[in-house]
């Protein structure tokens, strides 16, 4: 029964790691504990965390959503079309043309610049762009330290404080060359330069108001504007913005890379497509919780609460809110 029960506690994922470390320094019997006396009892503890929390766990909602996708299935039995007709008909019904913007004059400067930015070599090469930024962005340099505040105090402790940032800047960067950092900082330019020709070319080749009607280019157009403010405050080096905030803009054109390839976009629309189910899925789990708010609250509602164990005044069954607080805790 106690292992059982530690076995539940486990699972539920409420004070684990505690338990593994009990576990792991349970030595002999009449004998104390020694700290990682038998280290080989972390393996059964991640291996049933990993298979009963998550693999169980996640088969059990999956059934749940087959199961009323079954009963979606199951009305269309006494009906002259089954389910594939059916989607077809819808999708048929919810289809909206897909409308691509091309320049009427073939020979202008706009065609051919059209020509280029919707060629596939062309959406290549922009993607190997962001590879290689996003590999830049994981080599630090410390040419974007000095735009962050710092101290403005004369105390002795505020010295010391600088000077301690200081130190942490120097021994990361110690072995760094100053010509790794202006290649860096010059790299940094540069891709930033390439990507802003990038929009400015599908701006002249789609038009304004066709180039902003997609919400890719939309997210291009911002993440450009990010990135000349973050190369910007860089080159400037003024303490007005945070440097580590804009580079964010630079991290995000990683999100560029899910419209590119078909199994991409086939995951993509899958993930989406499974939010149809979602709602009722989350209206049962609402229904259990507020079920077990209510039973909670008549069992335990009287638990007398004890500041020197679990049952506190942050877990308990007095309100039916403590309570779907505590089964919220319990889940997660």
């Amino acid at each position: 029964m106690a292992a059982m029960l530690t076995l539940f506690a486990v699972q539920t994922g409420e004070g684990w790691p505690q338990v593994l470390q009990n576990s792991m320094a349970a030595t002999y019997e009449d004998s104390g504990p020694i700290p990682h006396f038998r280290i080989e009892m972390s393996i059964f503890y991640i291996v049933y965390f990993i298979v009963f929390p998550f693999f169980f766990v996640n088969i059990f909602v999956a059934l749940i959503i087959i199961t009323f996708q079954e009963q979606g299935e199951a009305e269309l039995q006494d009906g002259e079309i089954d389910k594939n007709q059916k989607s077809c008909i819808d999708f048929a019904i919810q289809a909206k043309p897909l409308e691509r913007y091309m320049p009427k004059d073939r020979l202008s400067m706009k065609y051919k610049i059209w020509r280029i930015v919707v060629s596939t070599p062309f959406e290549y090469f922009i993607m190997a762009l962001i590879v290689t930024n996003t590999v830049l962005l994981m080599m630090k340099s410390r040419s974007h330290l000095s735009v962050y505040p710092r101290y403005n105090c004369d105390s002795s402790v505020c010295e010391n404080l600088r000077h301690a940032d200081e130190g942490d800047d120097l021994a990361d960067h110690d072995k760094q060359p100053e010509d790794y950092q202006k290649t860096l900082r010059y790299m940094n330019v540069s891709f930033t330069a390439l990507f802003s020709v990038e929009c400015i070319l599908k701006i002249i080749a789609f038009g304004g108001r066709n180039f902003f009607q997609d919400p890719w280019n939309t997210f291009d157009f911002i993440t450009v504007l990010g990135s000349i403010v973050d190369a910007l405050a860089v080159e400037i080096g003024g303490n007005f913005l945070n440097v580590g905030f804009l580079r964010l803009f630079r991290a995000a054109r990683l999100i560029k890379l899910l419209r590119q390839g078909y199994t991409i976009r086939i995951l993509l629309w899958t993930f989406v497509q499974s939010f149809k189910a979602l709602p009722y899925v989350c209206l049962l789990i609402a229904m259990l919780f507020f079920i077990y708010a209510i039973i909670g609250m008549q069992v335990f509602g009287n638990v007398l609460l004890d500041p020197g164990s679990s049952i506190t005044r942050h877990n308990n069954f007095r309100s039916f809110f403590q309570g779907l607080m505590l089964l919220f805790r319990q889940v997660a």
